[in-house]
């Protein structure tokens, strides 16, 4: 009776649809223990059967009613979708053409060529020309060049440069200039004592102040040096000797006289050599000649004779040094 009861409770309160089975299992449960039925082994068999079938069962409807939707909930879908405007669209950005790869095209390695030997120099064969002038060259570095030259200032030169010089008379020809140097030499053979008086003393100025820039400038070297200049001065006159139209003697050739430079004392053959040319003997003969016979002389002289002339030479040495 106690089953009875509890079935027909369960009847009445059953759910009228299919979805609510949990709660049909609630429901049993519930009622059961309610009614402490449980402690029948009927009914907690029946309790047990109903609780394995309920895990059983699905727990999700799959009628008709629950998938289909009904008229009107088609009719409020589509007016809701009617009045929400339609999203726009983005527009895909556009996309940029990759660059086309270019492909190098690879040359076939040809083989390495040999390195040609490098060519010789030819020696460049110099004539002897060439070579005199070479020498030349050199001597003229070492026979250095004067600022100014040892020549004294003349009254002449002053009345030239006065006459012919000046801001007025630049830029005039090289025949107006000769024309002038003309006019100025033929006034100054007509100029008056005091005139003359006047440029020979502006000359003495011209003159001093020459000399005393020569003379710094021999300062400027060393004795040794001015002496090398020397030498080469005498060199190139030698050598340059004839080889000059107007002139005897080319430019900076003459002898730089320093005073720093110690003189040698003469020897016992150059004071016999002064004095034969002294004697006046060898007039007219060549230096080479003349040499050559003061020396056969000098050779057949006794020792009496030749020892006047080294007395003579070593006075002089003794000189030297005490100057």
């Amino acid at each position: 009776m106690l089953a009875r009861g509890a079935l027909c409770r369960l009847a009445a309160d059953v759910p009228k649809t299919p979805h609510k089975l949990p709660q049909l299992a609630r429901l049993v449960r519930g009622t059961l223990l309610g009614r402490n039925a449980t402690a029948f082994p009927t009914i907690r068999a029946f309790s047990r059967a109903c609780t394995a079938a309920l895990h059983a069962r699905r727990s999700y409807a799959t009628t008709a009613r629950a998938t289909k939707p009904t008229a009107t909930v088609k009719k409020a879908v589509k007016a809701a979708a009617a009045k929400k405007p339609a999203p726009k669209k983005k527009a895909a950005p556009a996309k940029k053409a990759a660059p086309k790869k270019t492909v190098k095209k690879t040359a076939a390695k040809q083989p390495a060529a040999k390195k040609a030997a490098p060519k010789k120099r030819a020696r460049k064969v110099v004539s002897p020309e060439d070579k005199e002038k070479a020498v030349i060259r050199e001597l003229r570095v070492k026979a250095l060049k004067a600022p100014v030259s040892n020549r004294p200032y003349s009254a002449f030169n002053a009345y030239v440069a006065e006459m012919c010089g000046g801001p007025a008379n630049k830029g005039t020809t090289l025949a107006a200039s000769n024309k002038k140097v003309i006019d100025a030499s033929s006034k100054f053979r007509t100029l008056a004592p005091a005139e003359l008086e006047h440029y020979n003393h502006i000359a003495n100025e011209k003159t001093t102040a020459r000399r005393a820039e020569l003379q710094a400038w021999l300062k400027s070297y060393t004795p040794d040096q001015i002496k090398t200049a020397n030498n080469a001065r005498a060199l190139l006159r030698r050598k340059l000797a004839g080889t000059l139209k107007k002139k005897k003697y080319p430019a900076h050739t003459n002898k730089l006289h320093d005073d720093r430079h110690v003189k040698q004392s003469p020897s016992a053959y150059i004071l016999f050599l002064k004095d034969r040319y002294a004697s006046g003997d060898f007039k007219g003969i060549k230096p080479t000649e003349a040499t050559k016979l003061i020396g056969s002389e000098w050779l057949s002289l006794s020792s009496s004779e030749k020892k006047n002339y080294q007395d003579a030479s070593l006075a002089a040495k003794a000189a030297t040094a005490a100057a």
